[in-house]
């Protein structure tokens, strides 16, 4: 007993010392910018924000083992959302969307092994999707709101940056950013080619072409490649951001099911909406607002962009 109180005593400890840090301030004073020139970016072109879910029947599949949340409520159980991909697809029914994002809180309960310096188990990104859009089109966008952001910061964030000991030659991009596949990367990198392309760049890439959930859609022309990218920060800090152009026929979606084992029946209803031709073709993407944060700040840990820390492996009281 006396060890267990030793062990929570400091816990509390921890806690109580990362909420008084004496640069938290400055960093969510930069985290709060980046949300508000994402507001402003949005806003001018009129793209529709919606608000967030936190659980649903249905969520993001992944592409790599989580632990399950299941909750059970009114004889129905629903999961915690680990995105909003399938939301953003179905909000498109309406006529009126052609565009939308949302400030989406995730909650992904990953393996302890993921304890690393980039991975919270909850975290929020910035999400949005395209009716009618390519990867061609979201990457040009990304290359905009991205810069945007920077420019932003750059103009409002001096006396936190000067303070936290951050210069602004990172947030110095020319674009457009550089674009490669993962194949270019493996061959030149090995397998941990996305962390030493990472460490290698001085200024963000996109890596395209990724074999991940169903909902991605495959290169019909290139069979076997994916119309889909991640954003990666450079100086090591890993990816940042990941989209893809969407499959949106029945029978595609159903082949990308069967090819990864899905559970069609869970997405009967998605399913359903397909046979009637109600999944449009869209394309979209996410980026960590913790890892954007992280980036421009300059921290070593994403640990230290947040006040009460999510990160997988770790015992927590508050």
């Amino acid at each position: 007993m006396t060890e267990l109180i030793k062990a929570e005593k400091k816990l509390l400890d921890v806690a109580v010392a990362k909420i008084k840090n004496k640069k938290i301030k400055d960093i969510l004073f930069v985290q709060q910018s980046v949300l508000k020139a994402v507001d402003e970016f949005m806003y001018k072109r009129r793209i529709t924000r919606i608000l967030p879910l936190m659980m649903s029947p249905i969520t993001d599949t992944l592409n790599h083992s989580v632990e399950e949340c299941e909750i059970s409520y009114n004889n129905q159980t629903f999961n915690v959302m680990k995105s909003m991909i399938f939301h953003k697809q179905m909000t498109m029914l309406n006529a009126d969307i052609d565009s939308l994002y949302i400030v989406s809180p995730n909650i992904r309960l990953e393996m302890a092994t993921r304890g690393d310096s980039r991975h919270l188990f909850e975290f929020t990104q910035v999400d949005f999707e395209f009716k009618e859009k390519t990867m061609e089109d979201i990457l040009k966008f990304i290359e905009e709101i991205i810069t945007a952001i920077f420019k932003f910061v750059k103009e409002n964030c001096i006396p936190e940056l000067t303070r936290l000991g951050v210069g602004t030659d990172h947030l110095n991009i020319t674009g457009p950013f550089k674009k490669y596949t993962t194949d270019e990367m493996q061959a030149k990198y090995g397998d941990d080619f996305e962390a030493e392309a990472s460490k290698a760049a001085t200024e963000p890439f996109f890596l395209t072409n990724h074999k991940r959930e169903f909902y991605d859609a495959e290169d019909l022309d290139n069979l076997g490649t994916y119309r889909n990218y991640d954003l990666i920060w450079p100086l090591g800090f890993g990816e940042g951001l990941s989209g893809g152009e969407r499959e949106f026929k029945l029978d595609r979606i159903l082949l990308r099911m069967r090819e990864l084992a899905t559970d069609e029946n869970a997405f009967r209803y998605y399913i359903e909406l397909a046979k009637q031709g109600e999944i449009f073709k869209t394309a979209g993407a996410g980026f960590g607002v913790e890892r954007i944060t992280r980036f421009i700040t300059q921290q070593p840990e994403i640990s230290d962009v947040t006040l009460f820390c999510r990160k997988p492996g770790q015992q927590y009281i508050f």
